[in-house]
């Protein structure tokens, strides 16, 4: 395990947190938190207060302000413009981090549904990696983006199930086989959205859902089940000793380095296990060891 960073912590690191923790720091900040030490640093931008957003807002072409809806067709302004001026740095900074990860596109949906997304991931971006993941399977977004709204009992579709696996939870190299792909594609059979044209909302229709058994990856899912067989799956993945360490490594690939070292990862990881998978702690642990400070000041 590696031990916690007791170094210096002045404006310089403070500023490098803040830089690598959210997107540098406003006038004033880097000076108070370097008052008052890491350990509080960190536990400020982990435990963010709620959003206080003043002064000039962005505007379009005709200097007309520009609401959130909007701003998506204006090169993402709205957002571009919480990100310079949020007062919760990190939790937009894992805003972006998940965009990413859980990459869709405006063009598969709209830009309403990619704006409910942005703020999905707002909301659970340091809490329960369960949790976000269960939302974002149900996203409207996700669900058109990788064809979850076409995939039935008659014709599964298997686009979300091997991203969930590839891509999301446990990585490429983690072991699972072509028939596990089938068989979690099977699991969210009947998963889909409302008219578009409406709500666009998550909706599970059971005439679409495959009931027989099932098996993913070491989790056997019994036949006669309904939603609640991509609930089980979601769980069961979330929790996995391979997801901890996937996700902690893409997690200190953001914060610590492009390569980061292993000790960091595997402490990451099992923060993860302990924790039940708490984004938060996650994260805090990262921050505050020795290996991410070393490899800012080394």
């Amino acid at each position: 395990m590696p031990p916690v960073y007791r170094g210096r912590f002045g404006k310089p690191q403070a500023e490098r947190l803040l830089w690598r923790a959210g997107f540098g720091p406003r006038p004033g900040e880097a000076e108070r938190l370097a008052k008052h030490g890491l350990e509080h640093a960190v536990h400020s931008l982990t435990h963010p207060g709620r959003e206080r957003l003043r002064g000039p807002k962005p505007h379009d072409d005709n200097g007309r302000p520009l609401a959130p809806y909007d701003a998506w067709g204006h090169d993402q302004l709205w957002w571009l413009d919480r990100m310079v001026r949020t007062s919760r740095p990190l939790a937009e900074r894992m805003t972006l981090v998940w965009h990413d990860w859980f990459a869709t596109s405006e063009d598969a949906s709209n830009a309403r549904l990619i704006l409910r997304q942005n703020q999905l991931f707002r909301k659970h971006g340091l809490g329960s990696f369960a949790t976000l993941l269960t939302e974002v399977t149900k996203d409207p977004a996700m669900l058109l983006w990788l064809s979850g709204t076409d995939n039935t009992k008659d014709s599964p579709n298997e686009n979300y199930g091997r991203e969930l696996m590839e891509l999301h939870t446990i990585g490429v190299d983690a072991g699972y086989t072509q028939e596990h792909v089938f068989d979690a594609a099977r699991c969210f059979t009947g998963w889909g959205i409302d008219n578009l044209s409406t709500s666009g909302r998550f909706v599970y229709r059971p005439q679409f859902h495959d009931r027989d058994a099932k098996s993913v990856f070491g989790l056997g899912v019994p036949a006669g089940g309904g939603k609640d067989d991509g609930d089980k799956l979601l769980d069961y993945l979330a929790a996995h000793p391979g997801a901890a360490h996937f996700i902690s490594k893409k997690l200190a690939e953001r914060f610590v380095s492009d390569d980061p070292p292993a000790r960091v990862v595997e402490s990451a990881a099992a923060t993860f296990q302990a924790t039940g998978g708490d984004i938060r702690a996650v994260v805090r642990t990262i921050l505050s060891s020795a290996e991410f400070w070393a490899e800012a000041f080394g």
